[in-house]
């Protein structure tokens, strides 16, 4: 598992074992067994014997597992079913110290994904993305506007304002390229049947910065994949961008009425890439 190509990352219940092979067959590029929010506190231990059972029989690398934070009771035992060879990283919840990381890292040697989700995690970005084990930053939007007190998610039937995390967005975007690290993920869009909302709210993840987002049905999948490609008219852009530069060798030049030097260029042909990806 390419872990910093991952543009869809489907939660799965940890509880929910039939639920398991379904997700693995959505085309998702991965998904997250969810032994955290998914799970209530009664069911924790039982979901969690589920997964260990389940793991032992799958091939290595093959899922990522969101465990219960460093302070919660069931935060060893996940740990240890964690060290399974199936498992390909650990989602961290609500992700807020640098040294928790590096702990976390020293006791289970696999690649982590921390959440930010909290002020305090927003607060620390940086510093988590900058922790050696950490290979990927997610946005966990609807726990930061319960910590924030934001006015998110509305009451069904308004309109869903996004505004009120670009400051977020964009601390998590700068934090993974000062880290080197690839475009974080973005937060679930929770309106299922709204397919029209996903394929904005996709394109707008990607215009700030996002390489892709979470999801939380199998439904989601195909739709956030041709939302992410690039449509007709951004292709024969870059295409005729990047032949007009090449006639240029490369000096500034001007096409369509609007100049193009090297960023433009450069813009053009991240989006040749991303088609060739997709």
């Amino acid at each position: 598992m390419h872990l910093d190509l991952l543009q869809t990352l489907l939660f799965v219940p940890a509880h929910r074992p039939e639920r398991y092979a379904k997700a693995l067959a959505s085309g998702a590029d991965a998904i997250i067994i969810d032994l955290e929010d998914a799970v209530g506190v009664q069911d924790k231990a039982g979901a969690r014997a589920l997964l260990a059972h389940w793991l032992g029989t799958q091939p290595p690398g093959c899922v990522l597992v969101r465990i219960n934070g460093a302070h919660t009771p069931w935060f060893a035992d996940d740990l240890a079913v964690c060290r399974a060879a199936a498992v390909a990283g650990i989602v961290v919840p609500k992700a807020e110290s640098a040294d928790e990381l590096t702990q976390l890292a020293e006791l289970c040697d696999k690649p982590l994904l921390p959440i930010i989700e909290t002020a305090a995690g927003l607060a620390a970005v940086a510093s988590l993305a900058a922790c050696r084990h950490v290979v990927r930053l997610l946005f966990g939007k609807l726990d930061l506007a319960v910590d924030l007190g934001l006015d998110y998610p509305p009451p069904a039937g308004e309109d869903t304002d996004e505004t009120v995390f670009a400051y977020a967005r964009s601390r998590l975007v700068l934090a993974s390229r000062l880290a080197r690290l690839p475009p974080p993920l973005d937060g679930v869009f929770t309106a299922l049947g709204d397919t029209p909302g996903l394929t904005r709210y996709v394109r707008n993840g990607l215009r700030a910065g996002f390489g892709g987002m979470l999801l939380i049905h199998p439904a989601q999948v195909a739709a956030v994949q041709a939302a992410s490609r690039p449509d007709a008219a951004q292709l024969d852009w870059a295409r005729r961008v990047s032949v007009a530069s090449q006639q240029a060798a490369g000096a500034a030049i001007c096409l369509d009425g609007a100049m193009v030097d090297a960023p433009v260029v450069l813009r053009a042909r991240a989006l040749l890439r991303r088609a060739g990806a997709a």
